[in-house]
């Protein structure tokens, strides 16, 4: 009898996790910060929902479970974003120490400019995703006494270009619009991203994300004459000329 007990316990388990409804994954996410899945359907190894990111729509996410994943130490999903102005295809994988994230796609402006409207600044145009890959740590390591939490350092590889175009912003009360030729975002050396014109080797936004939790961002003498705008003095067009910060976690 109890062999019988065993077994079906065994078997009801098993039916539990195969079928697992796709909301454990909407309860899963509500610890992290500005992200939401509203609407799952499917299971925990298959299935779509409504995808939010800072209480703004980012379009219908289809998950599918990756197997070989936990062979490697981590559970992974391959992922699908998409909406009326967006399509990334994308891997993701959560280990006891790290995420990681593979993507690539387009970004419309209208989907870009959800976010960038926040700083008063808007975009045309397409970005387009290219072999993009992201190692994010996803928790301290144990300090010593009196010590601060360290995180791990990140990492980033692959590149991000835009297909140029107007850009509009606001600054100390004033609206400017400029048109810009296309850019090119090179991923690397930890988290860090470097912009260039696409025909050229100038930077033009130096981009960190520190391991505080903040991101700085500096623009350099260059970009602020493209705008149409350009910074008083002589510095070169590749020093950074003003840099600003803003905790994203």
């Amino acid at each position: 009898m109890r062999k019988y007990l065993l077994i079906g316990g065994i078997l009801f388990a098993l039916f539990v996790v195969a079928f697992a409804p796709a909301g454990l994954l909407r309860s899963l996410l509500e610890p992290v910060p500005g992200v939401a899945l509203l609407d799952p359907v499917g299971t925990i190894w298959r299935g779509a929902g409504a995808l939010y990111l800072e209480d703004r729509p980012a379009g219908t996410v289809r998950w599918q479970f990756r197997p070989v994943t936990i062979l490697q130490g981590s559970l992974g999903y391959d992922l699908e974003l998409s909406g009326p102005d967006h399509a990334v295809d994308a891997q993701v994988a959560v280990s006891p120490s790290r995420l990681r994230l593979r993507a690539d796609g387009r970004l419309g402006a209208a989907f870009v400019n959800q976010w960038l409207g926040s700083y008063d600044i808007g975009l045309g145009g397409e970005i387009r995703l290219h072999e993009i890959d992201l190692a994010l740590p996803v928790r301290a390591a144990s300090p010593t006494a009196g010590a601060p939490p360290q995180l791990a350092p990140g990492e980033a590889s692959g590149t991000a270009s835009w297909s140029g175009g107007n850009v509009r912003y606001r600054l100390s009360g004033r609206s400017y619009s400029s048109a810009l030729p296309a850019l090119t975002a090179t991923l690397g050396e930890g988290l860090q991203a470097n912009v260039y014109p696409a025909e050229g080797q100038t930077p033009l936004i130096r981009a960190q994300l520190l391991d505080n939790g903040f991101a700085k961002i500096g623009i350099t003498r260059l970009l602020t004459r493209l705008l149409n705008n350009p910074w008083p003095g002589s510095d070169a067009d590749h020093e950074v000329v003003l840099e600003v910060e803003e905790q994203l976690y």
